[in-house]
């Protein structure tokens, strides 16, 4: 039995498309089987409907479109076609005839679905609904767990060389400011990270990473990012203040030294998430994300070494008015330079352009340093400008640890670079959100029309407050843990999707086609349980 639906009017008059198991999906949307023009045929909805070839015949399925789905003139909500059938997409909209063949065969449904996957991956044609999201991937065998021998001994590698430098960092810690100076500062420092790190969570809802792999990025950037910065920053300015003077050396550190290999280091440990933990790392969110991440470890043990010098060498006064300045006014200075080194990454993610790939971290990370040391030049030449003409004394250096910065040179670096420059990043970091969520509702929108996600589940998944609500009542009801691992595997799945449609329209691959059915098991496994 087959299905022919021939489009009589519109742009696509004339075309008949057939239809033999799984789906047609009908609309404007790019991922639609019957696809209308979307700047002429706007009647029709992105996701207007869908036609779903069942043992007892047809069924036209309207998804909740504006303008409605009609068959023979009377508006439908679901309802099985026959031959004959005129159906219309919208009131005055595009109109389509049905025919059905009953005496031909049906395919074999194993063999069908084994066929549209070999299609897909051999990067034919094929639409990426009709391939993928119509074939019932579901209900296929999930790949076998691999031996976890190699995850225990990664795991316990792990462990030893952040406790090893952990152990280096805090020997220098005290050794530069002082074993009690070091723990208040510590105190201070980590506390307020805490509540920083929250905002880059909340960004990240609809397809939250793993605590253990923020851990591990958060790591990264306090223990390995530090140390490498720290090393070298020193050896480069006392090699030029030797060579040149104090205030020369100063300067390069500052201005040259810093930004290089302070977001080389940290732009590092995007790299090696980029490669090694790519499930994880799906798309230009995930990069803001993780470079904030890192950002915060390093701005966070940075500031430990920062306090800890104010503390020994103006008392705590000192420490406090440098808290206000780094921790109050600035805290997100770092994250909104590694951030552009995560949006390289993440347009690298997102690419199937070998060239894209490779130059876009290249120049996030350009990107990074130039603001970076824009950042620190700004506040040291203003400080120098400045006390020219501060007769009365009222903005005295800080010397506090590390370069001398004028507190009148911090506030209007403050006030030029990053109050603006930050505005820039939270706007961009609520657009990328934004444009996960529109991706998310197309993309699961055939599973929800189908009851693999009931409405109501995906309504939520996608909604910032209603998610946010719903895994907090988690908490009281004992079912947290089941609900996050929902709301995670529903964003996982439809972001599958989305890398499967870029993958075949780009003559690509990505690990989607393998993971898709992996997390449509993982979604069915909690769905029962967060009710």
């Amino acid at each position: 039995m087959i299905l022919r639906l021939t489009v009589e009017n519109g742009t696509l008059a004339g075309r008949t498309f057939e239809l033999t198991s799984g789906f047609l999906t009908i609309g404007r949307g790019p991922n639609c089987s019957i696809r209308f023009d979307p700047s002429i045929e706007r009647i029709a909805s992105k996701q207007h409907a869908f036609i779903e070839a069942r043992p007892d015949g047809f069924y036209l399925t309207d998804n909740k479109s504006l303008n409605g789905t009609f068959v023979n003139g009377e508006r439908i909500e679901r309802s099985r076609v026959g031959s004959g059938d005129r159906l219309q997409f919208g009131r005055n909209g595009v109109s389509a005839v049905v025919f059905i063949d009953q005496h031909a065969p049906m395919p074999d449904l194993a063999a069908a679905q084994f066929n549209q996957i070999e299609q897909a991956a051999r990067h034919q044609p094929a639409n990426f609904q009709n391939s993928m999201s119509n074939i019932g991937l579901g209900q296929l065998e999930a790949v076998p767990e691999p031996s976890r021998t190699g995850r225990y001994v990664g795991i316990g590698f792990t462990i030893f060389a952040i406790v090893f430098l952990a152990l280096i960092v805090v020997a220098i810690t005290f050794a530069s400011v002082g074993i009690v100076p070091a723990v208040i500062a510590a105190v201070v420092a980590f506390t307020p990270a805490i509540i920083y790190i929250f905002p880059l969570l909340w960004l990240d809802r609809y397809d939250p990473e793993p605590l253990w792999l923020l851990a591990l990025a958060f790591a990264w950037g306090a223990l390995v990012a530090v140390l490498v910065s720290a090393v070298v920053n020193t050896v480069i300015g006392v090699a030029v203040t030797l060579s040149v003077s104090e205030d020369a050396g100063e300067l390069a550190g500052a201005i040259i030294s810093a930004p290089i290999f302070e977001e080389g280091s940290k732009g590092i440990g995007l790299l090696i998430l980029l490669i090694f933990f790519r499930k994880y790392f799906d798309d230009i969110l995930d990069g803001i994300v993780f470079g904030g991440v890192i950002a915060l470890g390093f701005a966070t043990v940075e500031n430990v070494l920062y306090y800890g010098s104010a503390l020994a060498g103006g008392g705590l006064g000192a420490m406090i008015f440098l808290f206000l300045l780094r921790g109050i006014l600035s805290p997100f200075a770092h994250v909104t330079f590694t951030a552009m080194t995560g949006i390289g990454c993440g347009i690298s993610r997102e690419s199937h352009k070998g060239f894209v790939k490779v130059v876009a971290p290249v120049m996030g990370y350009v990107f990074a340093v130039s603001l970076h040391a824009l950042w620190n030049s700004l506040a040291m030449y203003s400080a120098d400008l400045w006390q020219r003409f501060d007769m009365l004394g009222v903005c005295p250096y800080l010397g506090l640890g590390g370069p001398r910065v004028g507190v009148c040179g911090f506030l209007i670096s403050y006030a030029v670079l990053q109050v603006p420059l930050f505005f820039v990043f939270v706007c961009f970091g609520l657009y990328t959100m934004r444009r996960q969520k529109k991706i998310l509702k197309e993309m699961l929108a055939i599973d929800i029309a189908r009851g693999l996600i009931p409405q109501e589940h995906g309504e939520i998944a996608v909604s910032a407050f209603r998610s946010s609500g719903w895994l907090l009542g988690g908490l009281f009801s004992g079912k947290f843990r089941a609900r996050s691992r929902y709301l995670r595997a529903i964003g996982k799945l439809g972001l599958s999707y989305w890398h499967i449609q870029r993958a075949t329209a780009a003559q690509g691959e990505t690990g989607s086609f393998q993971q898709n059915p992996i997390l449509r098991e993982e979604v069915l496994r909690w769905r029962d349980q967060v009710a």
